[in-house]
């Protein structure tokens, strides 16, 4: 799956826009057959993801702002599905080259038969400094 830079950020601003708002409810874990049935999806894609990073397969900035400094992507475990109102999350605790335990969070709408990606972020002490 590839997508356009430009969908990315209109994903992402969309979603930090309605999360500024504090429209959205709180968030909770979901029911294990929940969790089941998001990581169906959710995990194809997180690995198309990750592997587009390894490959230099996405944007100068993604890979000047992730790759250098993190190395390519090793491996990643431990997902935590979550529902936000009309959103689900799937976050990832991933290793890197040059750092482990970096969180990963997709998010994907409840409503999309699609599972588009929505959001993408990278939590990671590295990408901060």
């Amino acid at each position: 799956m590839n997508l356009s830079p430009i969908q990315v950020l209109a994903a992402l601003v969309v979603l930090a826009g309605v999360c500024a708002c504090g429209c959205m409810s709180q968030e909770t874990v979901v029911s294990d057959e929940e969790r089941v049935r998001v990581l169906e999806y959710a995990d194809p894609i997180a690995d198309n993801v990750l592997q587009g990073f390894d490959e230099s397969n996405y944007t100068m900035y993604y890979r000047e702002f992730v790759t250098s400094r993190l190395g390519v992507y090793v491996s990643r475990d431990n997902p935590v599905v979550m529902e936000r109102g009309e959103y689900i999350t799937v976050t990832y605790r991933a290793d890197f080259e040059q750092e482990d335990g970096v969180d990963l969070r997709f998010v994907f709408r409840k409503d999309d038969d699609s599972h588009r990606l929505y959001g993408l972020w990278f939590n990671s002490p590295m990408l901060r400094s």
